[in-house]
């Protein structure tokens, strides 16, 4: 069998792109990330240079984007390989696939992670069950919006859920940071990429200035996904008047989930880290700045209309985390939330009961072979 092509536009689809391969126990090529590429995946394009997250990021990528489409498009064309499996990443992976079969494509085509039509896009579900060979998906309520198609769907279990249960935590994390041991940490989450951190961190570090009027014993500790966006988050921090290595630290991506089982409470962008947060019963606020182009278009052109958009609070199917991201994200607001749930009383036990529904309505302990297996009897 040939090399195997697989693709991974970010973080989080090359983590679980890299547990994927490695339980297929296939050589692959692609678009890979440092997960990816660890496992010896030859990589054609970096995941580094996908990375954008918003209408108006975009749109600013569009001729990179565009170039870099049909570079992979020619790759899988003229290999022709087997199979073609897209992690996540849905707007690339779906006019992939319509292209590649209007060329010719005779390989399977696999999407580990679904697009969420159960949100907005639901015109989707036809062009899926076109162009794709098989569907995985991570949360149990997605399935049912196939029911009435023909393509094969599989909820395999959450891949979050895998990495959680098998990571091995490092009890001195803390230490080995220069971080103080207290029951006052609190975590910030601004993202990964470049964009959400201009947006979302200064006002995070706003929040944190006003928590620490409230409680002079807060420490803050910053998530920093990715080495490269190191420059960037100094160079914000620097202007918040807060003492780097006294009321806030440094933590790098490695020790992130020490960070969320070790912190009173967090602040975070909207995402994947919520979940992330949630089965680690860690009280949180999830906040993100929206340009108003990604607001007027998720409004009048996608018409987004749903309760919440937090994943967690979508699966639990109340507000177990409040939401400030649609509109009211400022530092006195994120405040003002955050203190209800960082105090002990009502709130906190609520938000934290509402984690533990969430993490009983997940399986996933081996999500990463289950959708290897689904794959493989494809094949």
């Amino acid at each position: 069998m040939k090399p195997i092509f697989i693709f991974a536009g970010e973080l989080s689809g090359d983590m679980h792109g890299a547990r994927l391969l490695k339980a297929m126990h296939k050589q692959a090529v692609g678009v890979a990330g440092p997960d990816l590429r660890a496992l010896g995946v030859e990589p054609i394009l970096q995941m580094e240079d996908f990375q954008v997250m918003g209408f108006t990021d975009v749109l600013k990528s569009l001729p990179r984007l565009w170039k870099q489409f049909n570079l992979v498009r020619d790759h899988i064309l003229k290999t022709s390989p087997d199979l073609a499996i897209f992690v996540d990443s849905p707007s690339f992976s779906l006019r992939m696939a319509k292209v590649l079969r209007k060329r010719g494509y005779k390989g399977k085509i696999i999407q580990y992670i679904s697009p969420t039509v159960w949100a907005w896009g639901k015109h989707r579900i036809q062009e899926m069950e076109k162009n794709f060979d098989l569907l995985l998906t991570i949360y149990p309520f997605e399935k049912s919006h196939f029911a009435n198609t023909k393509l094969s769907v599989e909820y395999v279990g959450n891949p979050i859920c895998e990495m959680i249960q098998q990571h091995k935590y490092d009890e001195h994390w803390n230490e080995v940071l220069g971080i103080p041991k207290t029951d006052h940490l609190i975590a910030l989450f601004p993202g990964s990429r470049t964009g959400e951190i201009s947006r979302n961190l200064p006002k995070q570090l706003a929040a944190a200035k006003l928590i620490l009027k409230t409680d002079p014993k807060a420490c803050f500790a910053i998530s920093n996904a990715q080495e490269k966006n190191l420059p960037l988050i100094k160079h914000i921090f620097n202007e918040s008047g807060l003492k780097l290595d006294q009321d806030v630290f440094l933590v790098p991506k490695q020790s992130s989930y020490e960070l969320m089982r070790t912190a009173r409470a967090a602040i975070a962008k909207s995402g994947t880290v919520t979940l992330e947060l949630a089965l680690h019963s860690c009280p949180t606020i999830v906040v993100y700045e929206l340009t108003r182009l990604n607001r007027w278009i998720a409004q009048y052109i996608l018409k987004v209309k749903l309760p919440f958009y937090c994943i967690v609070n979508i699966l639990g199917q109340r507000c177990v985390y409040p939401e400030l991201i649609e509109s009211g994200f400022t530092p006195e607001n994120t405040f003002k939330q955050f203190i209800k749930i960082y105090q002990d009383g009502v709130e906190r036990e609520k938000c934290i009961s509402g984690c533990k529904q969430v993490c009983g309505l997940l399986n996933g302990d081996v999500a990463s072979e289950k959708a290897a297996q689904a794959i493989l009897r494809l094949i």
